[in-house]
C-alpha cells in the first residue's frame, strides 16, 4: 500500500492517478491519521505551494512527525516530490525561515538567475537530469533523460553524498537526492511521461 500525504496545500490528483495507473493501491493520509503509517509500505509527499505554508500546516500536528520519524527509522521508503523534496531539508527560506523535516542535511533557497529572458523564475518545463551515482531507482532510466520541472527554489545540500542527479538551469541544482530510504525528486514524475512513470514505479517497487 502506497501512502500519499495530504497537507491541504498540495494537488494529490495527478500523483494518486499515476500510482493507481501503475497498478499500486494507495491511501490518502491526512496529518490527523498518523496511525495509518503503520499500514503502508511506502509514503509520498507531493508538493505544490510554498515551503512556509507546507511547514505551517505540517507542524500543526507534531504527533504525526513523531510517527513519521519512526516510519523512516524502520527503513520504509519515503519520497518527496518537488516542494515535497525541498521539505525533506532542515529548513527553508521561502517567504520566511521555516522548519523542514530534517531527513536531508540541507537548506532551501531561491534559485540563481541572470536577469535575462533565458533563465527566468520559475523554472518551468522539460529538462535533463545528469545521473551522478548508480542506484536501483534509476533502473530503466537513461542518463540525460528529460523530466518536467516547476519550481523557483532549490535544495542546497550540506553533504554531496546525498546528491544522485543534478540538472542545469543557469547553474547546476540537485534534481534527485537520496539518504538511505529517503528520496527526493525535484521534478514531477507524475507529469514526466514514460520516464516519470518508470522512476515512480521504481520507487513503489523498492523493498522494505
Amino acid at each position: 500500500m502506497i501512502g500519499i500525504l495530504d497537507l491541504q496545500v498540495c494537488n494529490l490528483t495527478s500523483v494518486s492517478s499515476a500510482v493507481y495507473n501503475l497498478g499500486f493501491d494507495y491511501d490518502i493520509i491526512e496529518i490527523e491519521e498518523r496511525n495509518k503509517l503503520d499500514k503502508i509500505s511506502h509514503l509520498i509527499i507531493p508538493g505544490v505551494g510554498s515551503f512556509s505554508n507546507i511547514s505551517k500546516e505540517y507542524f500543526k500536528k507534531p504527533n504525526f512527525n513523531l510517527e513519521l520519524v519512526k516510519y523512516v527509522n524502520k527503513g520504509k521508503p519515503l519520497l518527496g516530490i518537488c516542494l515535497g523534496m525541498q521539505f525533506l531539508a532542515t529548513e527553508g527560506f521561502e517567504n520566511i525561515r521555516s522548519k523542514g523535516l530534517n531527513f536531508i542535511n540541507a537548506t532551501v533557497d531561491l534559485m540563481d538567475t541572470d536577469n535575462s529572458k533565458n533563465y527566468n523564475l520559475p523554472h518551468v518545463g522539460w529538462n535533463e537530469i545528469n545521473i551522478l551515482k548508480d542506484h536501483k531507482i534509476f533502473e530503466g532510466i537513461k542518463n540525460n533523460s528529460n523530466f518536467y520541472f516547476v519550481h523557483s527554489y532549490q535544495t542546497i545540500l550540506k553533504n554531496n553524498d546525498n546528491l544522485f542527479a543534478e540538472t542545469k538551469y543557469l547553474k547546476n541544482f540537485p534534481s534527485i537526492i537520496i539518504n538511505e530510504n529517503v528520496f527526493g525528486f525535484q521534478f514531477h514524475p507524475e507529469k514526466s511521461s514514460k520516464n516519470g512513470l518508470k522512476i515512480l514505479e521504481n520507487f513503489c517497487n523498492l523493498k522494505v
